[in-house]
Order: C-alpha cells, then structure tokens, then sequence
C-alpha cells in the first residue's frame, strides 16, 4: 500500500471519528477531563497544523482526544464526547499517540474540521507514517492532575 494513500486513509479517519453518532442518543456519561497540552516538533523545529490524537489504549466507550498544533507549535487536547459534542481535555488514562499532518498539492494544510476526505484533495502526509499508524510506539500516561506531554517527531 502506497505511503500517500495510507496516510491519506489514517487522517481520513481521524477526521472523521467524530462524526460516528447517529445523534438520537445522548453522549455517554464520561469521567471529568483534565487538561492536556504540549508542544510538537519534527527534527527540532515547531510543527504547525499537525494534528494530534490521543486514543485509548483500553476500550472506555470513547473516541479519545484530539488537538491541532498552533503556530507557536502548541496544541491543547479536546475529548469528543459523540454526538457532534465535545469537551476541553482528555479523561486520565494510557495513551497511544498518532500524528499527522495533511498538506494538499499546493502547499497549503487540510483543515482539521474538513469534511472531504484528504484523500479527494491529493493531499499527504508531512510526518513520516510511522507516526500516523503507531508504528513508533508514542505512549503517554494522563494523570488526574493532567499535564503537558511534548511530542519530539524525526524525519529518519
């Protein structure tokens, strides 16, 4: 499978995980979130528009969390709680964390909210896939007390 389709399909996925809810049930009664920030970097240098995503290493009936990368190469974790709703940090709990980062062929960066798939657009990801697919094992324990987790990405 081609690198560009199969990060095509990763982000796809992850563009879409919030859209999942038929919308005639109410979100789940999650524990309360905590606050999750960090910064991101690929190769020493701040990585603007990357999209970070915390999945749950168990199953705990939700989609995890998600940030998008500042310019000044932040991010801050925000919980999709279904139904179109979301909540600001992430429930405390192990972690596997993906990145990527979209761009279409001119250059510019696919919207995090977009609703065409990367895909359509031609677009690829930035990020070497090892980071999209969990092929390094980025794993990070959220705390009650939250907490800041920089992501250090390189290109080799």
């Amino acid at each position: 499978m081609s690198r560009c389709f199969l990060g095509c399909l990763i982000a796809s996925s992850l563009l879409v995980v919030s859209g999942c809810s038929d919308g005639s049930s109410p979100p789940p009664n999650l524990p309360d979130t905590v606050k999750v920030t960090g910064t991101v970097t690929l190769d020493g240098k701040l990585l603007e528009g990357a999209v970070v995503r915390f999945a749950p290493i168990s199953d705990r009936g939700f989609h995890g969390a998600a940030g998008v990368v500042d310019a000044s190469g932040k991010y801050e974790l925000v919980t999709d709680i279904g139904n179109g709703k979301s909540r600001p940090g992430v429930i405390p709990g192990d972690y596997t964390v993906y990145v990527t980062r979209m761009v279409k062929p001119d250059g510019s960066l696919v919207p995090a909210n977009s609703k065409e798939p990367p895909m359509m657009s031609g677009a690829r990801d930035m990020i070497p896939l090892k980071y999209a697919t969990g092929k390094v094992k980025l794993q990070y324990t959220v705390m009650p007390g939250g907490g800041s987790f920089d992501i250090p990405l390189d290109s080799k």
